[in-house]
This record gives C-alpha cells, structure tokens and sequence, in this order.
C-alpha cells in the first residue's frame, strides 16, 4: 500500500497530530525555535491552498520544489489574498502574517521553508484541501505542541478535546440566525464542532454571529484563519482579551471589526481617487502631445 493512500485513510485527528509532531521537530531544529508565531504562520498559510486537482500538477511538489526565498513570497501573496478577500480579519490574523512583511533573513526564510516541507511531507494538503479540515483543529493541536517548548507553558490554555467538543456540539446544535459565545475560544475548537453539528441537520453556518475571545493573539489569528477552513462565514467577531477582566469584550470586538472595515472602505476609495487622477492626468498630456504636434509651426 502506498504512503499517499495510508495518508487518505488516516483518521483526520491522528494525521493532524502527525503533521504537528512533524512541523514541530523541523521548527526546533532551528535556531528560531523561540519564533513559534512563524512555524504557525507556514503551516496556516499552507491550510489556505486548496487541495489540488488530481488530474493536474502536484501542488505539494511544486511548493517543496521552491527556494526558500520563492516560498515566503508565496506565503506573502497568500496573506495578501487573504486579506484582499477578508479585511476584517487584518488585525486579527496580523500576528501571524506579521513577520513575512518585514523583510525576514535567510536563515529564517529557510527555517519557514524547511518547516512547510515537512508539513507537506505528511500530507497537509490532503488534511486541510479536503473536506477533513471540518474534523480536526490542525492549528489548535500545533499550538499546543509549540507551547511547550516556551517559557509560557505556565499560563497555556486547555483546550477542549475533539471527541468532547463534538458531542457538545451534537446535543445542542445552534439554530441559524443565532449568536454563539465562547469567551475562551482558544483556536475555535467548539466553533468548529457546533458548525459540523449544524451542517449534519442541514443548517448553515454561515448564518451564525461566532463571537471569540482569548487571552493569545496567535490563538486569536489562527481562530480567524479557522473560520475560512470551517465555512463560518463572515459573521465571526473574535478580540484578544482576559475576559475574567473585561465583561464587554464582545462590543469591543463589533467595534474592532467595524473600525478595521472603515479604514479599508477609506483607503479602497482613497486608491480609486489616486488612480483616477493619475488617469486624468495622462489623458491630458497626451491631448497636450497630440495638439503640439497638429499645431503649425
């Protein structure tokens, strides 16, 4: 039996534990082991590709065959993508996409390339291209897993098991239309199980208010990269925050949200007016080209 159909059988959890022990050894073999917010950043950059088609080239060879120059500046037109198509997770995914927009040095573009290959290696686009990505929180387990290489592993966060996480799901799946709360959503764990417990009653989870909240902003960003793997749709409202301190996180998270859309409505209009005039103006000095040359001397 060959690796690639040993990976397809593969039960979704058990191949995203194997991808983070993977990611996780190839990150701390480096000497930016401290950097956990760059091996998460490959790996969310990677679960944003789709799966390829079967019938054309291999996606996974064409990205392991790039330099490691080549692919930061795939993952840079990735985030870019992203937040073309969702300004309104800018701030909230910035943690993660943060470092492949600050002119990173070589040897950190070949500590990202070499952590993409492994988790290409065990077959990260045939987890999260496929329709398994509603199964398991690939993002989640390797968090975890970073974290305890860090000095933080004090005050990590737990999160709620798969199994458990599905049942609670199945026995009280959200209505559409509603709102869902989770005031320590982590990586969006229980989203995920509530949307898959929707979607088995044929309801959409893309009508439901998801509101998020976290302690960690890189649980924060990869929740926010989560809700694209998992269909939440556009309604997803999540901030950094203790919310043992802070009661209202929720209204700050609407008014982020809100702010963060303006500021994208005013720079898009901003760059339509900039364009436009630069037209203008071209069309003028070339109508005052073509006049000086009918003119008479």
């Amino acid at each position: 039996m060959s690796r690639s159909i040993k990976r397809r059988q593969r039960d979704p959890g058990q191949h995203a534990a194997a991808i983070a022990g993977a990611v996780d050894t190839a990150w701390n073999k480096s000497n930016h082991s401290g950097r956990r917010d760059v091996a998460l950043s490959v790996v969310a950059a990677l679960s944003l590709v789709s799966q390829r088609d079967s019938h054309g080239p291999d996606l996974a060879e064409q990205l392991q065959a790039q330099t490691a120059h080549d692919f930061t500046g795939t993952v840079q037109s990735i985030y870019t993508a992203l937040v073309n198509a969702r300004p309104d997770l800018t701030h909230l995914v910035y943690p993660l996409m943060a470092w492949v927009f600050d002119e990173p040095d070589r040897t950190l573009q070949n500590a990202a390339k070499r952590t993409a290959d492994a988790a290409l290696g065990e077959g990260q686009l045939e987890l999260t291209g496929t329709h398994d990505r509603y199964d398991t929180d690939l993002l989640g387990v390797l968090l975890t897993l970073l974290k305890t290489h860090t000095a933080g592993r004090a005050n990590a966060q737990i999160y709620t098991p798969t199994p458990v996480a599905d049942l609670m799901a199945q026995m009280t799946p959200p209505e559409e239309n509603t709102a869902v709360y989770d005031p320590a959503v982590g990586t969006g764990g229980l989203f995920r199980a509530a949307a898959q417990a929707m979607r088995t009653q044929h309801r959409d989870p893309a009508t439901v208010s998801w509101y998020g909240a976290d302690i960690d902003d890189l649980a924060i960003a990869s929740c926010a990269v989560n809700s694209l793997l998992w269909g939440l749709g556009p309604r997803i409202l999540l901030c950094v925050a203790n919310t043992l301190a802070e009661g209202d996180w929720a209204t700050r998270a609407e008014a982020q949200r809100a702010e963060v859309l303006q500021l994208t409505k005013t720079i898009r209009r901003d760059k339509l007016m900039i364009n436009a005039i630069r037209t203008a103006q071209k069309l003028t000095e070339a109508a005052a080209d073509d006049d000086s040359t009918q003119r008479p001397d």
